[in-house]
């Protein structure tokens, strides 16, 4: 039985079903190597000279990574880094001196300035690291032939990058995909662009139906958008002013594993059903601590158009009044919503500015009083651009 009901815009939150089954990733690789054999020779009399077969010139790459055995720090070892000149373990992008395998990495100091990182440059050098790629790679499916194909798999990469970093930020777990939701998430994700518009339901008469595609399109967050781009349209949530839907699924307790698909203009993110053990008291968008401003101007909407938030599976947001100061002491105004239950979480507030904006270099401390309960927090904002 469904819970939620289509949202009025050109995205749209899944819809919880109490029926979903939880798909286990069975699935394993298993690899082999040989090696040549030698040749020693027809008669193998005293004073000839061995041939073994091989040309000493020809390059040697024994674990198969695609870096030879003179460039690979261990070619024994399919997973070191390449681009690694002091063999350190830290590629050169991310180290501070790849000459000297005792420096410091940019996650310990973010400006290479030999202080060890404040919170701020921990959080900025995240947030530029986690979003470096936001490429969208190409997809190879068709819809006249309604081939779902399979997308580009460092974009698929790249969207779960960015549903983590707005979970941690969040102080929530991370999240993975499995195999068989991708599938099913790429499956809606065809049927979306054979129909040119987004629909929970999709009917059986629709080009590209499947009943793979229709069921993930009613556990998903579904966007007219590649995959990468949607995660942070998911997160500024435009259009969705009585739910937040989209937003409230990726911050979920509940989320995970999810599953991806995309094809070049619709994206599926299957969020519904998870089997994910957190129990945050409460979640807030934007989150306590040090918060990168940029983190406030996603996409195409700004957090002052499409508001904070508070979300929570525990606490009852119902009847809440809010209060939030800036740090020269100043209440600013907000407009409270009570968002419709069970997008993510069973309870949920907006809080949309009115008359302000957010600012970088600022602090901003929330109060909010509700039925059930009292929550105090402070968000600081930080222009992380002068450490990226």
């Amino acid at each position: 039985m469904c819970r939620t009901i289509l949202l009025p815009f050109f995205l749209a939150a899944g819809c919880v079903n109490a029926d979903k089954e939880q798909v286990d990733d069975a699935s394993a690789d298993d690899t082999s190597a040989g090696s040549p054999e030698e040749n020693t020779g027809s008669d193998g009399e005293a004073g000839e000279e061995v041939d073994d077969g091989e040309n000493d010139d020809e390059p040697v790459d024994r674990d198969g990574d695609g870096v030879f055995a003179d460039e690979d720090c261990n070619d024994d070892d399919p997973n070191m880094p390449s681009g690694d000149a002091d063999c350190d373990g830290t590629p050169t992008a991310d180290d501070c001196d790849d000459a000297d395998p005792s420096s410091t990495t940019r996650a310990e100091d973010a400006d290479c300035d030999g202080v060890p990182n404040s919170e701020v440059e921990a959080v900025c050098y995240r947030w530029g690291a986690d979003r470096s790629d936001l490429s969208e790679g190409t997809w190879n499916g068709s819809v006249d032939t309604c081939d779902p194909g399979i997308h580009d798999p460092t974009a698929l990469d790249n969207a779960l990058r960015l549903v983590n970093l707005f979970r941690w930020l969040s102080g929530l777990s991370e999240v993975e995909t499995l195999p068989e939701l991708n599938e099913m998430a790429q499956d809606c994700s065809l049927i979306m662009d054979a129909y040119g518009g987004l629909t929970h339901y999709p009917a059986e008469s629709m080009q590209c139906y499947t009943d793979s595609g229709a069921q993930a399109a009613s556990y998903s967050n579904i966007s007219p958008y590649a995959g990468v781009y949607s995660v942070d349209l998911y997160m500024s949530d435009p259009g969705n002013a009585t739910t937040l839907g989209h937003r409230r699924w990726i911050l979920s307790n509940s989320l995970g594993p999810i599953g991806l698909g995309s094809t070049s203009s619709y994206s599926c993110m299957l969020v519904i059903g998870g089997s994910g053990t957190d129990s945050a008291p409460w979640t807030a968008w934007p989150p306590p601590g040090i918060v990168p401003f940029e983190l406030t101007q996603l996409a195409w909407a700004t957090l002052d158009q499409t508001g904070w938030s508070v979300q929570s599976d525990s606490m009852n947001l119902s009847d809440a009044s809010v209060t939030i100061t800036r740090d020269d002491g100043v209440d600013l105004p907000v407009d409270v919503t009570q968002l419709a239950a069970y997008y993510g979480s069973q309870w949920a507030i907006s809080m949309v500015p009115s008359g302000w904006g957010a600012e970088p270099g600022r602090s901003y401390s929330v109060h909010i009083e509700a039925a059930g309960g009292v929550i105090d927090y402070t968000v600081d904002l930080v222009d992380c651009s002068a450490f990226n």
